[in-house]
């Protein structure tokens, strides 16, 4: 079967786009949390450019297919070209995947990020292959693939990682990308660095880690995650930790890390009971993102229960706060209000007593 033009031109594509970070976008929606808000929206694609982002992770939170592909045509026509955008995919069957990614792209996105969800349950590691490369050969999207040490696969893998399943799909013209997870041991970071560095961009998302991976691993972007836990858009120290780093500016790059570690040691206290559960903290990192200067808003509840378990509170806000203090930034000042309705709704007049509910929020 012929391999199409795009396809082919994938790897290509990445080395060039595939630099700095990607953040995590999540929507923005109107006060009673049923429509989107567009220009809440268009403005944290603008915020993402002023951080320095080289790609938008848009995340999906409690939306419709159709309001899925109304986010992404908002967010494509807004970043115009200036940040690629991204998004994950992890439908139940490959059918599914491919048919996600196809719409995906129709709305304008770049690339997308596959896994398959908590609830797949593959027999043998040749299921797991299968699903993936059929949803990747269905498409000709850039895909990045993820490798999680979600304990579902822990029957075909010591760590839960597949590595020979991400070493052969590697080889596939479309398959750009490997995002390592944060919580990987060094071991299989190493195992997986080895057997496809020299096919795929890897990223790995932990900032301790990063410099071992540029110097050997030759990487050159991570992603998707709350960049703007460590920064704002007048002190880029995360973006600069990054850069110094591919300059080959390793002092410099150290004075970074050091600079920023208060506050990612505060970022890992905050959502260290999370990690356990699985648990993606996704309203603590909104306001991380209203922190300093973004749109911020409430989102819809979440379909995960334990992701119920851990509503934003008062505790938490004063503790984000101070872990930017920590690493000299002045965090937003303004009432909390504005981040509940979110900056665009507040400006217009919407207050906190609109909201008939507050799933993820705690006064």
């Amino acid at each position: 079967m012929a391999v199409s033009t795009a396809k082919l031109e994938g790897k290509a594509w990445a080395r060039t786009h595939f630099r700095g970070f990607e953040n995590i976008f999540m929507p923005s929606f109107t006060p009673d949390l049923s429509e989107l808000d567009e220009e809440g929206i268009r403005h944290d694609v603008r915020q993402s450019v002023a951080h320095g982002c080289f790609s938008v992770f848009v995340v999906p939170l409690g939306l419709s297919p159709d309001e899925t592909e109304r986010l992404l045509e908002i967010v494509s026509d807004e970043a115009a070209g200036r940040v690629s955008v991204g998004l994950p995919i992890h439908d139940e069957t490959s059918e599914g995947a491919a048919e996600s990614m196809a719409r995906a792209g129709a709305a304008g996105a770049t690339h997308a990020l596959l896994f398959p969800p908590h609830t797949f349950h593959a027999d043998t590691a040749a299921d797991l292959e299968r699903y993936l490369r059929e949803a990747i050969e269905a498409t000709d999207l850039p895909v990045g693939l993820w490798a999680t040490d979600g304990m579902q696969f822990a029957h075909l893998h010591p760590s839960n990682v597949v590595v020979d399943v991400y070493a052969r799909l590697a080889e596939l013209p479309n398959v750009v990308a490997l995002k390592l997870m944060t919580t990987l041991e060094l071991p299989i970071v190493f195992d997986l660095c080895e057997k496809t560095h020299d096919k795929v961009m890897v990223g790995g998302v932990h900032l301790g880690l990063m410099p071992l991976l540029v110097k050997h691993y030759g990487m050159q972007w991570s992603g998707a995650w709350t960049i703007e836990a460590l920064q704002s858009t007048e002190e880029r120290h995360v973006v600069d930790y990054l850069e110094h780093m591919l300059a080959g500016e390793w002092d410099a790059a150290m004075e970074d890390y050091w600079r920023i570690k208060p506050g990612y040691d505060a970022l890992f206290r905050l959502i260290a009971p999370m990690l356990p559960k699985g648990v993606h903290p996704f309203t603590h990192l909104k306001y991380y993102q209203w922190c300093v200067g973004g749109n911020g808003g409430l989102l819809r509840e979440p379909w995960d229960p334990n992701e119920r378990e851990f509503p934003l509170t008062a505790a938490e806000r004063k503790a984000i706060k101070d872990g930017f203090q920590a690493i000299g930034i002045e965090p937003r000042t303004e009432s909390d209000e504005s981040f509940v309705v979110g900056a665009a709704a507040y400006v217009r007049g919407a207050r906190a007593t609109d909201m008939p509910d507050k799933p993820t929020y705690v006064e």
